[in-house]
């Protein structure tokens, strides 16, 4: 560990900053004024709470080990990520017990893994087998198993911090409130539910709209539908895949003016295809395509099929779909999403005490251009090094 760094560069919304760590964290912040033009951005590292795979590893994949796992880790730097959460899809129980076995095991046998990722994120398999069900096997979905979920909990050694559910199941509302005592996140996403369901769990407890926008069915009703009732909660949070592809920048601008930055929260949602040739390629049960311009779509064209993005592009599209400024898009990258989680080891914000998981950028069009990422205060990627 390294005993001590200095640090420099403009923080959005604060000013020119010189920041020390040592042991870890940020031991010493001092402002010296306004922000100085032509000085990069220096912010928390990015945290992305939905990432199926990245960079040919497939985190649902049936072959993955734990060495696959960590594999990712330096792609990921690249792009400004400090802190991740691994997502599992609807699957079979047997097949979700193995993979958080192994996720669990390359926390344990690789530190800067289990620095990185705070905990999993289980999307499913307690999905709508609906039109919203997107990418995802409907032949595999079913209603919410406390039981069940306890053994992939064990499995998953305790990790599982999200996990994203329709609430017109039978028997959601109870999960989701044990769930909650449980200290887990209860996200929303790929339901049909109806307004009434919708605010039911949230009073039960759900905190998250799993990238609203996306998810549900090609046509809703104008009215009764799942979207109106998410963006209107406050205690909900709501993630977007800001690609360009998901959402119109109509949608975008309205979810984030009504959630604004607190609650509005950057994800990639991106698969194993990421940084990957166009063509087709396996999911659970099904198929997908990357396209040449960067979209991945199932193969049958029904659907998305999940993203190809990375998190540096996140922000920057994000500012230009919403208008957002950087302070704000940052935000979404890195306050938000690590008050959601609520787990030791995220950076929040660049103050004393934080985690030194740290990003040196300057602000692009279409990108963050990432020029050095620490992980705990050692340096984790430095561009042209």
């Amino acid at each position: 560990m390294v005993a001590r760094e200095r640090l420099a560069g403009n923080v959005p919304g604060v000013g020119y900053a010189r920041v020390e760590t040592g042991a870890g964290t940020i031991s010493r912040v001092r402002v010296e004024g306004e922000e100085r033009a032509g000085e990069p951005i220096l912010s928390p590292g990015l945290v992305d709470i939905q990432l199926n795979g990245f960079a040919g590893i497939d985190f649902s994949g049936p072959k993955l080990e734990p060495g696959d796992a960590v594999s990712v880790l330096p792609h990921l730097w690249r792009t400004g990520v400090t802190s991740f959460c691994p997502t599992l899809i609807t699957n079979t129980r047997p097949a979700l017990l193995r993979n958080f076995r192994v996720l669990d095991e390359a926390r344990r046998t690789d530190q800067r893994f289990a620095r990185s990722v705070p905990c999993y994120h289980l999307e499913g398999p307690y999905l709508s087998p609906e039109g919203s069900r997107g990418v995802h096997d409907p032949s595999l979905m079913r209603p919410p198993d406390w039981e069940e979920f306890q053994e992939l909990q064990q499995a998953a050694g305790g990790r599982i911090g999200i996990v994203t559910l329709a609430p017109e199941w039978p028997g959601a509302l109870e999960f989701i409130a044990r769930a909650c005592r449980a200290g887990v996140v209860v996200a929303l996403g790929h339901t049909d539910a109806l307004p009434h369901q919708i605010h039911a769990a949230v009073d039960a407890g759900a905190r998250l709209a799993t990238h609203l926008g996306n998810g549900c069915p090609q046509l809703i009703d104008r009215h009764q539908n799942p979207l109106w009732a998410q963006l209107t909660r406050d205690e909900l949070s709501a993630s977007m895949i800001c690609d360009t592809y998901h959402l119109p920048a109509e949608l975008v601008k309205t979810i984030f003016r009504m959630k604004g930055p607190g609650r509005s929260i950057l994800i990639t949602d991106a698969m194993y295809v990421t940084g990957m040739p166009p063509g087709r390629y396996p999911v659970i049960g099904t198929e997908i395509e990357l396209l040449p311009e960067g979209k991945v779509i199932k193969a049958d064209g029904a659907c998305l099929g999940g993203s190809a993005l990375s998190m540096d592009c996140a922000v920057a599209r994000f500012m230009r779909l919403s208008g957002a400024t950087l302070q704000d898009a940052l935000h979404a990258a890195t306050t938000a999403p690590a008050a959601l989680l609520g787990r030791p080891g995220v950076c929040a914000r660049i103050a004393e005490g934080e985690p030194a998981n740290l990003l040196r950028s300057r602000p692009g069009t279409d990108s963050l251009a990432v020029e050095q990422t620490w992980l705990e205060g050692e340096e984790a990627y430095c561009a042209g090094r």
